[in-house]
């Protein structure tokens, strides 16, 4: 979908549906530092919802808890992300969740996970004057 992922190799992405279990779904993200999409499927058409982060970088080059593994499977809007997403399936007649999740840092990378986030954030947002229908601000 966005170009500027395609050098990753540490990525890949799997299915969430209703009666799923996140952890479950999740379970071969690694902790690392990096960026996901989530992708809606619902009655034959394609959405592209939501992009975030994981991994916020201290000034001494550390990161902050919540890498990808974690992120995933931490809080949205104020409740279990599990939850939201089955919330989210159920109002919006969600067939699927399609979530894609790229390492941005680690051996042969340096790429700051804010800074990958920005840049897929301004792209979508060239092309639709928005940010996706999950993302509250930027």
């Amino acid at each position: 979908m966005f170009d500027e992922l395609a050098k990753y190799k540490n990525k890949g992405h799997f299915f969430f549906e209703k009666g799923d279990v996140l952890k479950t779904k999740s379970k071969d993200v690694p902790n690392l530092p990096g960026v996901y999409y989530v992708i809606k499927l619902a009655k034959g058409k394609v959405e592209l919802v939501y992009i975030g982060k994981s991994g916020s970088i201290q000034q001494n080059g550390q990161f902050k808890e919540q890498l990808l593994n974690q992120r995933l499977n931490n809080k949205q809007d104020g409740m279990n992300r599990e939850q939201y997403f089955l919330q989210k399936i159920e109002l919006e007649n969600i067939d699927a969740l399609d979530i894609y999740w790229f390492v941005t840092m680690d051996e042969q990378y340096q790429d700051l996970p804010s800074f990958v986030e920005g840049l897929l954030l301004q792209r979508y947002f060239e092309i639709y004057a928005c940010l996706p229908k999950w993302n509250k601000s930027f």
